[in-house]
């Protein structure tokens, strides 16, 4: 496993060498040239462009220090034995339908590489690690090194990937083309080859860029969205914008068409925020990636400019931070979707009663996040929309619920127990986790366990905070009581797990982030609203990390689900193509708790002297060697309820959707129609791609 990486890396390199445009070396000063071009652009009111090239000559300018490149990945290793699947990812179940990943080899190999000076600039190093981390496939682990922070990258052309009649396999087309597909089919022609390589191979590796575990998820995030309009960057889709507008690799995309024509999509770069004042990749490289000068203990955020976060980010629902202020910008409806019925100012959650022909009884719920609690109030507004809409559909007369996930990141996980006991009131939520059982964890909880249940400290207030403490079993009755009951530890896959646990809904509900049945929140029904056979799920795959929760839970009561788009194939498709992790751990929540308990620890004698000079070696240093935009590990893994013992993670689990369709062109241009397509499907007798439906 190790030698396969190495001959990995060493590809990766050569690759970004054979990037690297020609004719780079006679560009004189590229990021004095960008800065030149920059303030020019302020100065007469416009937000200036760059040609990819200048951005990535700018960036290949950095310098790279090799001791403390070393550093770094050595630092980068203590947050990565929070990780919890690092160990299973060397040898995954052969249910895994994404390569092997060995994470300590791999860190091992990179960070001897780096204090060999084997890396030419700060961007090759940064390229090499966050491509390591990408390889994990694990929308929770995910790295924004410091040279990825100064630009994003856009390119010209997005692309569609269009079915003629859902069934058929799809043609690549691009956006602007799509969209005059319709009105005159002769005047256009699907892609065949970019940049000289057969476009599904081509953009099969484009995909390779994106963290879904799913191999069909990460073909869909390839292309353009409307799905996606909670963000305008992920809306593009990664041949246009890739992770966090990271570099693509090349310059320029040459397309060539079935009717023989050609056309170029240029890549661009745009400064992400602040004032570009930069004479060399020197400069750049201080004020991005050398540690900032302040008193403040601690370097993990970001550097003079911001990082668009990876959208997978779910949480326990206290951990996730609320807004001081709420939104003022009302936003427009999506473009595509009939009038809602329901829906908030910031198109959380959306609902809306169908009267066209054959979907006189349909209601559908939309859900596109999550992620509410970034928004004061967020949780609690889309609760109370969730139970209005519920009823007006009741009161409708309506009998089908579809419940759209597609492009669902995920977020806070009380509101996907909340969404659920909506649907199932009399039911509790199933939730098993694990921790990785690792040394610093069971000296952590040593700490923890020493306060009493009712303690007001701040310190364990923030463990309870952040899922450490006040843990139950699954199904929520027993209370862990020590450290030793949580820790076990127990073999799972080789590996050793805590004790399966979840947390405490009582504790964690709230009229903030209401769970209904829970925390004194009272259940709107004593009854299901809807039949489990007369509700069905929908997503494109994206479905990650609190998004999987709520699909599971649903689909242990009987619901069943459709998968849209994936790689033109027959077959099946995954409904929850992103991470099935439990918990997102943010690495400078990470420094916070480890830093303050090792402070409490040592102030009130709670560990020996050898175990506190354990976790503090064990500890993420509180500066780090370098700084970085977004360093996050997943804490806890999830298993299912039909998995008795808890031993094989969800991450690893094939579970295909129960009908499959490809969409066309009508589902590009008016995403609503989705819906009856999968009514037809699913309801209506219709017929799902071949070989993908469930008996």
């Amino acid at each position: 496993m190790f030698a396969k990486y190495s001959l990995l890396l060493a590809a990766v390199g050569s690759a970004l060498v054979a990037a690297a445009p020609s004719g780079q070396r006679s560009i004189p000063a590229p990021c004095a040239e960008i800065s030149q071009q920059y303030m020019h652009g302020i100065k007469t009111g416009k937000l200036p462009t760059f040609p990819g090239a200048l951005a990535y000559g700018c960036l290949q300018s950095m310098p790279f220090d090799p001791k403390r490149g070393a550093a770094f990945v050595e630092d980068v290793k203590k947050y990565m034995q929070w990780q919890s699947n690092a160990n299973v990812l060397s040898n995954p179940p052969a249910s895994y339908l994404s390569p092997p990943v060995d994470i300590w080899g791999g860190l091992d190999y990179l960070q001897q590489q780096a204090a060999d000076n084997k890396f030419g600039n700060q961007f090759e190093f940064d390229t090499a690690l966050s491509d390591f981390f990408i390889s994990a496939k694990d929308g929770h682990l995910s790295l924004l090194p410091c040279s990825f922070m100064p630009f994003m990258f856009v390119g010209h052309e997005s692309l569609v990937s269009i079915s003629s009649d859902g069934l058929q396999l799809p043609q690549i087309y691009t956006y602007n083309d799509a969209e005059a597909l319709q009105s005159n089919p002769d005047a256009v022609s699907p892609i065949v080859a970019i940049n000289g390589k057969e476009v599904v191979s081509h953009l099969e590796g484009v995909a390779e860029s994106q963290s879904f575990q799913d191999p069909d998820a990460r073909y869909n995030n390839v292309f353009r969205s409307r799905s996606r309009y909670t963000s305008s960057d992920q809306m593009l889709g990664a041949f246009s914008f890739g992770p966090n507008g990271i570099w693509p690799g090349s310059t320029v995309y040459n397309l060539a068409y079935a009717n023989g024509t050609t056309s170029k999509s240029e890549v661009k770069a745009v400064v992400r925020s602040g004032n570009f004042k930069f004479a060399n990749g020197k400069a750049l490289y201080e004020s991005y990636c050398l540690p900032a000068p302040d008193t403040t203990g601690t370097t993990t955020k970001a550097a003079p400019s911001t990082a668009t976060p990876t959208p997978s980010r779910s949480a326990p629902a206290s951990s996730t931070p609320v807004s001081q202020s709420p939104s003022v910008t009302i936003k427009p409806a999506p473009t595509g979707y009939p009038k809602a019925a329901i829906r908030d100012d910031n198109n959380l959650i959306a609902g809306y009663l169908l009267s066209e022909p054959g979907l006189e009884d349909t209601a559908v719920l939309s859900v596109p996040t999550f992620s509410v609690s970034n928004l004061e109030g967020g949780s609690d507004i889309v609760s109370s929309l969730a139970v209005e809409f519920i009823q007006k559909a009741v009161d409708a007369g309506k009998k089908k619920m579809i419940i759209d996930l597609s492009s669902n990141p995920g977020g806070d996980i009380n509101y996907a127990f909340d969404l659920y006991k909506l649907f199932f009131p009399n039911n509790t939520p199933y939730w098993s986790s694990r921790f990785r059982a690792h040394e610093a964890f069971k000296l952590i909880e040593r700490v923890g366990y020493s306060f009493p249940h009712a303690s007001e400290n701040d310190i364990f207030e923030s463990l309870v905070e952040f899922g450490f403490y006040n843990l139950k079993t699954p199904g929520q009755n027993h209370t862990f009581e020590s450290a030793e009951e949580l820790y076990g530890p127990h073999q799972v896959l080789g590996t050793n797990m805590s004790t399966a646990n979840s947390l405490d809904l009582d504790l964690v509900s709230s009229e903030v982030k209401p769970i209904h049945g829970f925390g004194g929140i009272k259940s709107k029904w004593t009854t299901p609203p809807f039949a489990p056979e007369d509700i069905l799920i929908i997503t494109d795959g994206a479905c990650s990390s609190a998004c999987p929760t709520f699909t599971k839970m649903m689909k242990y009561e009987g619901v069943k689900t459709l998968s849209f788009g994936g790689r033109p194939q027959h077959g099946p498709m995954q409904v929850m193509g992103g991470t099935r992790g439990a918990q997102v751990m943010p690495g400078a929540s990470l420094v916070e708790i480890t830093s303050t308990l090792l402070d409490m620890a040592t102030e009130k004698e709670l560990l020996s002297k050898s175990e506190l000079q354990q976790l503090k070696a064990l500890s993420p240093a509180e500066k780090s060697p370098l700084q970085y935009g977004l360093l996050q590990v997943n804490l806890r893994d999830a298993y299912s309820k039909l998995d008795e013992d808890s031993s094989m993670p969800l991450q690893f689990v094939y579970e295909p959707a129960h009908c499959r369709l490809f969409y066309t062109l009508e589902n590009f241009l008016q995403p609503a129609t989705t819906w009856s397509a999968a009514v037809k499907a699913m309801w209506g007798g219709g017929e799902c791609v071949a070989d993908s439906r469930l008996k």
